[in-house]
């Protein structure tokens, strides 16, 4: 009987982030995964960490050329049918995560996934909304948290492995060619599945240049005849805004327009609100 799940995690120099993920995957109630940890090779007692944790089923610990050398390390050790990645800092929104979703392991859906809590050390903390169907608009603006998605390790060797030669962006380019080029089968799991560490190499405005880069390339290389329709789209949304700006400088205008909003709210579906726990 083949392993319904493995869980990865890469990790350097993050022994107190490495110590929350540890004790999130310790606490699951379902336990049918195994665990891989990839570790860069750190000086911090990082190492001795993972090789005490009983639960840990395949570790190494060596010098790497980047997180996706590293992710791709752990994938082609891996043996579950499906995979989710919790890097060390990480961890799984509640001790029932893996309990909750563990009969979608039997399905042959491509990709399921889930919502994030965004958060870092200075009191961020935001519950990301994924939306129930992937489109090629979504990830043009934004991009699905890998540490809230489970995707079929069979992908990796039918389509191909993360870009190791990006430093932020490789799983924004799977998750967009896999959806949009080869229509992958995905599912929204209407499930809060991890805190999401945002002060990572991503997160940090310094690297902005670099992220923008990368996407630049990956759409360039793959989606030219769609950027133009996209950015007119993107363009047209920001207008809709400028103009809703200008309506809120004249008070009157404003209280119509609120007026006119709750009006039509009336006779839609309530939205359904997001909440985390501290």
């Amino acid at each position: 009987m083949s392993v319904k799940l493995t869980i990865i995690t890469i990790n350097y120099n993050n022994k107190e982030g490495l110590i929350k993920t540890f004790e999130s995957i310790r606490q699951q109630t379902w336990s049918d995964f195994e665990f891989l940890v990839i570790d860069g090779g750190s000086t911090d007692g990082g190492k001795e960490l993972i090789e005490n944790n009983p639960q840990v089923n395949y570790w190494v610990s060596e010098k790497d050329s980047g997180v996706y050398n590293a992710m791709n390390k752990g994938i082609k050790k891996a043996t579950g049918d499906y995979i989710i990645f919790m890097n060390s800092g990480d961890f799984f929104y509640d001790e029932f995560v893996l309990e909750k979703i563990k009969n979608q392991f039997d399905s042959n859906v491509g990709i399921l996934y889930g919502d994030s809590v965004f958060f870092n050390d200075k009191g961020y903390r935001k519950v990301i909304k994924a939306p129930k169907n992937l489109t090629f608009g979504f990830f043009y603006d934004g991009g699905l948290n890998h540490q809230a998605a489970f995707i079929k390790r069979s992908l990796f060797n039918d389509y191909f492995y993360y870009n190791e030669e990006y430093k932020i962006c490789a799983d924004w380019e799977f998750f967009i060619i896999l959806v949009s080029i080869y229509n992958v089968s995905h599912k929204y799991l209407n499930e809060i599945i991890c805190y999401y560490d945002f002060s990572g190499i991503s997160a940090k405005p310094e690297n902005l240049p670099i992220y923008n880069e990368e996407r630049e390339q990956t759409l360039t290389k793959y989606f030219s005849a769609f950027k133009e329709d996209a950015e007119l789209t993107r363009e047209m949304r920001a207008k809709r805004l400028k103009q809703v700006l200008h309506i809120k400088k004249y008070p009157v205008a404003w209280r119509i327009f609120k007026w006119m909003i709750s009006l039509f709210l009336l006779f839609l579906p309530k939205q359904q609100n997001a909440t985390f726990r501290k």
